[in-house]
């Protein structure tokens, strides 16, 4: 019975006489050497204990014999043990006296195979590292939503402590200092994985772009247990996509939209203009004496020149009206909803006065004038590139009428300035 009884035992049991020979080992004891545990009895446990290929000392047997002569009554000893098949497993072993009245008669080892667990752990260990140390940002919530746990990396992002994070819904975590983010995260709707990026605030008002990776923990029912999110701060690249856009869309010296916004622009206005019947205007604008101030006063001069043209320029249009530089001294407006020549004409006397002012030129005194051309649609043009060269040969007619002045484009106008069309 009692035989039986060691047999049924999960972990490996053996019975060590005196001497250190195997009196009994159980089946476990068996399975886990990978031996016939009847034949193990009368064989030194020395043989059965042998370090596996984990250890330093492969291939050499345990000190067992030591272990329990020399040591207290009862120890407890992890090693990494060889089966005889050549494998080896983390175990578990401990060796406890019995005794014949006052003598000690031989000693029981227990052990058990803890290999799954110590890889476990070991993968824990890991876990709770890449959580602790990793540079994105780590938020994990329950079923709920609400968030149990945040690493050190998101905390710097956000400035917030721990304490301002645990039990907060994770929507309102995940978007802190974003704006238009509110309400139930797409993944608490729909139960798919999601990501996304946004700009956000930080505790202490720091602006920062995070990229959010928002994902389901389900249970093997498919049921969820918990949402993680990673978030990765990207404000670097981000600033650089802006830099690329704002590089390949503006004016560098004066800020205003280049010729590639501006045709984008005007074409969006023309076409949103045709759809709804409704009338664009555009200006083509040149400036008159730039050319003498940029060859008598430097580059320096003609710089902060068409930088303080540009302001004037913008302060002199209405608030819906864009204010373009195509190169040079040429700049552009188009104005969408203009009612008829007269309107667009009260604009053109806004600029032309305003430019006529005299420029303060890093202490030395500037002045220009400039010459208008303008164009309406659709009673003179039906598309963006027709609408900019009337603009231009009426801004030509302008200068040729002593400049300073405003015109708006006449079909009359081609011959009397002999100009070609330009390729936009």
């Amino acid at each position: 019975m009692t035989t039986q009884i060691l047999d049924a035992a999960s972990n490996g049991i053996i019975a060590v006489d005196a001497d250190g020979k195997v009196a009994f080992a159980n089946a476990a004891a068996g399975d886990l050497m990978n031996r016939d545990a009847g034949a193990m009895a009368g064989v030194n446990v020395e043989r059965l204990f042998v370090f596996g290929a984990g250890h330093a000392s492969a291939g050499r047997p345990l000190p067992l014999l030591g272990q329990i002569r020399g040591g207290p009554y009862y120890l407890e000893r992890e090693a990494h043990l060889a089966r005889s098949d050549g494998e080896s497993f983390e175990a578990v072993y401990a060796v406890a006296p019995f005794r014949a009245g006052r003598e000690i008669a031989g000693y029981v080892i227990t052990f058990r195979d803890v290999t799954e667990r110590r890889r476990a752990e070991a993968e824990l260990r890991l876990a709770g590292a890449v959580f602790e140390y990793s540079p994105d940002g780590l938020i994990v919530a329950d079923a709920n939503g609400r968030v149990t746990k945040s690493n050190p990396a998101y905390r710097r992002f956000t400035h917030l402590e721990e304490s301002e994070i645990v039990g907060q819904p994770l929507g309102a975590v995940l978007n802190h200092g974003a704006q238009g983010a509110d309400g139930p995260l797409p993944i608490e709707e729909s139960g798919e994985d999601t990501q996304w990026e946004q700009w956000c605030k930080s505790k202490s008002g720091r602006r920062y772009a995070a990229r959010i990776s928002l994902s389901a923990v389900r249970d093997a029912g498919g049921v969820i247990q918990q949402y993680i999110a990673i978030v990765s701060d990207v404000t670097q690249r981000k600033l650089d996509e802006e830099k690329i856009i704002y590089q390949a869309n503006y004016d560098q010296l004066t800020g205003l939209p280049n010729r590639t916004l501006f045709m984008d622009r005007l074409t969006r206005r023309v076409l949103e203009g045709r759809r709804a019947k409704t009338s664009v205007g555009l200006m083509f604008i040149d400036l008159d004496g730039f050319k003498a101030i940029n060859d008598t006063m430097g580059h320096d001069a003609g710089d902060l020149l068409l930088k303080s043209t540009a302001r004037r320029l913008e302060k002199s249009v209405r608030e819906a009206d864009t204010v373009a530089r195509l190169g040079g001294d040429e700049f552009t407006v188009i104005m969408p909803l203009i009612d008829n020549f007269e309107a667009a004409a009260i604009v053109a006397q806004r600029i032309i006065k305003s430019l006529t002012e005299p420029f303060d030129l890093a202490g030395r005194e500037g002045r220009i004038s400039a010459s208008i051309g303008i164009s309406l649609l659709p009673s003179q043009a039906t598309t963006a590139s027709q609408l900019l060269h009337n603009a231009d040969v009426a801004m030509y007619y302008a200068k040729r009428q002593g400049k300073a002045n405003y015109q708006l484009y006449r079909p009359d106008f081609e011959d009397a300035v002999h100009v070609q069309e330009r390729v936009l």
